[in-house]
């Protein structure tokens, strides 16, 4: 008969990730902060965002779970990183009329480029 594989999560781990979504305030960020909220594994959220994450954590923090969520305005993207062991961009400005599709992958990528490098300090 065939053994079961073990897992090789770490139980201690799982229950001590912070998670920072950078783009939270937008469709994408805010429900997905709530879905975040919900997981079990999540003790802390971090909430940032240009405008409205604030709000968003405000939202957020109603739902009754053990993770301890917090806003972050725009000039607070170093503190949204601190503790934190998982970043998730969903930040992007959606298409406009007349934006062609390379200027859109160019306004996106230089919000990547600048959350990423603010990731790597």
């Amino acid at each position: 008969a065939l053994a079961t594989p073990a897992r090789s999560f770490s139980s201690s781990a799982a229950r001590q990730t912070r998670v920072a979504v950078l783009g939270a305030g937008g469709g994408i960020g805010q429900p997905l902060s709530l879905l975040l909220k919900l997981d079990p594994h999540v003790t802390g959220l971090h909430l940032y965002d240009i405008r409205g994450a604030p709000g968003v954590a405000a939202d957020v923090s109603h739902v009754d779970t053990g993770s301890e969520v917090k806003g972050f305005a725009a000039d607070q993207l170093d503190q949204a990183l601190e503790g934190v062991k998982v970043v998730v961009i969903p930040a992007g400005v959606p298409r406009k009329p007349g934006m062609t599709r390379d200027d859109l992958f160019n306004t996106n990528a230089s919000i990547v480029r600048d959350l990423a490098a603010a990731i790597g300090r």
